[in-house]
């Protein structure tokens, strides 16, 4: 037995029937009487994780996109799409990230000291082969009252873990714009200019083989128009000289 279990023995017996009691509980169905549930608290809203502008912080900065190239993606980070081609799960990493972030938080930041939302979570690990839900959250809960856990510090630490995910995730999306900005908004506006001068070229192009074309007509009207003079010349100074040779050869004939 661990030694939360052992500290969990005034509030709950970890025998064979009770589990099996729980498990046939769990398994009855939405008719059946099971243990009621904790009613939900109410809790600060959480801190909304909103789009970046449209105006990118040029000093935005983020772990996962300011040291990593942009199309870093390892063999063992192959994301899974669904049917409609979304992404159906985060990369490994990604998640990982998250878990670190918690941690972190929970060892360096002074509003988590002591006991907190954090390790009444990890907790409940403890304590899994209680079947039932509500019974598994007030035990853990009753347990960890004794280190100073209160409901407040419960809600309170909770909502703060929230909120640093997501300050985390706007510090994300603004690197990220950012990013997008200089590694493919860049290159877009390249591609841009580049086909409106490819589209200027076409048009001289096309203008060019008209002029080509035309020029061919003019020349090839020129070419016979000086081919039928210089041949016309030709025969009619041939024609003269033959007339010419006929009479002094009757010339000499005659005289």
């Amino acid at each position: 037995m661990s030694f939360l279990k052992q500290l969990l023995t005034p509030f709950v017996e970890f025998d064979e029937e009770q589990k099996k009691e729980q498990a046939k509980n769990n398994k009855a169905g939405p008719n059946s009487s099971v243990a009621p549930t904790v009613p939900a608290a109410s809790t600060p809203p959480v801190t909304p994780v909103k789009a970046a502008p449209n105006a990118v912080d040029p000093n935005a900065q983020h772990p996962l996109i300011t040291s990593t190239p942009a199309n870093a993606i390892s063999a063992n980070q192959v994301p899974r799409y669904g049917p409609g081609g979304t992404i159906a799960g985060p990369l490994p990493e990604h998640a990982q990230y998250f878990e670190k972030l918690i941690d972190n938080a929970n060892l360096t930041n002074p509003v988590f000291q002591g006991t907190d939302y954090k390790e009444f979570v990890d907790s409940k690990v403890d304590i899994d082969d209680i079947l039932d839900e509500a019974i598994k959250y007030r035990t853990a809960y009753n347990v960890l009252k004794s280190t100073g856990l209160t409901k407040e510090k419960l809600l309170s630490t909770g909502q703060e873990y929230l909120n640093i995910i997501g300050r985390d995730m706007n510090a994300f999306q603004g690197a990220h714009s950012l990013k997008y900005q200089k590694e493919v908004r860049q290159k877009e506006q390249q591609i841009q200019k580049k086909t409106e001068e490819l589209q200027a070229l076409t048009q001289r192009i096309n203008a060019l083989k008209t002029e080509i074309n035309q020029l061919t007509q003019d020349i090839n009207l020129t070419k016979e128009s000086l081919n039928t003079i210089k041949n016309s010349y030709l025969l009619a100074g041939e024609n003269k000289q033959k007339e010419i040779e006929s009479e002094l050869q009757k010339i000499g004939q005659y005289f």
